[in-house]
């Protein structure tokens, strides 16, 4: 397993499927470790997509917005879905909160959603004050590589363009204000320390949704990246749970 790549991938397994999104500058490379371990575990078909404007330059990724990235999403979970009888959406950070917004807008096709640290639009002031000191000119600094562990590191962007920095606020804020409609089985992974989204999304989402099947888990020793973090093993093993309970 080549734990390093940035590359889209699709691993072949039983009808049950994982869409698994990859965050916000970031690519699968950082949940590839998460994808081939639930694979290897419980034999489901785990399919990671590379969303658009990613993986290729700062500059590519300001021509894109949110609609792309669930655009990106979305096909690759209408793919899915044409190889499997049953989905999980599950996503890292921006990916958790695309997860959200498709098992809300796309329910027909989504049977369970995981959220590892997704945000829903709340930020602590610090985040929101950083967020305007940094839009003078076009970019602002990288957010990748929260991580606690000093042997990992995600592969991402050093900066984000300005636009898309504010495309995103958009996206998890209005996902946010749906959560009232989300109604099929939850995980919610939540970092207690993440200096990325605030961990009180977790919470937000666990009491703003309308699902009567939640479970919600405090990952402890990782920090917002935990796909590559300390906790990795603990969230497969959670997500395995997951896809098996009744």
């Amino acid at each position: 397993m080549e734990t390093d790549s940035p590359a889209p991938f699709l691993l072949e397994g039983s009808r049950s499927g994982v869409l698994l999104l990859h965050g916000f500058t970031s690519t699968p490379q950082s949940v590839r470790y998460v994808g081939h371990q639930l694979h290897a575990l419980s034999g489901v078909t785990v399919m990671a997509p590379l969303l658009a404007g990613h993986g290729t330059t700062p500059e590519d990724f300001a021509q894109t917005g949110f609609r792309d990235w669930l655009k990106s999403a979305e096909d690759a979970l209408e793919a899915l879905s044409a190889r499997c009888t049953t989905v999980c959406v599950a996503g890292l950070s921006l990916g958790g909160t695309i997860a959200l917004n498709l098992s809300i807008r796309r329910g027909d096709l989504v049977d369970r959603v995981a959220t590892i640290n997704g945000s829903t639009g709340l930020y602590s002031p610090q985040q929101m004050k950083a967020f305007f000191d940094g839009c003078t000119g076009d970019f602002q600094p990288g957010i990748g590589s929260d991580i606690k562990n000093p042997g990992y590191k995600e592969t991402c962007y050093d900066r984000i363009p300005n636009a898309v920095a504010q495309e995103r606020y958009v996206l998890a804020t209005a996902t946010g204000q749906m959560l009232p409609l989300l109604e099929k089985p939850l995980l919610i992974l939540q970092s207690r320390i993440d200096h990325i989204v605030s961990p009180e999304n977790g919470k937000r989402i666990e009491g703003a949704v309308a699902s009567r099947s939640i479970t919600f888990c405090w990952l402890e020793n990782s920090y917002h990246v935990a796909t590559l973090d300390n906790d990795r093993d603990l969230i497969v093993q959670e997500l395995t749970n997951f896809l098996t309970a009744e």
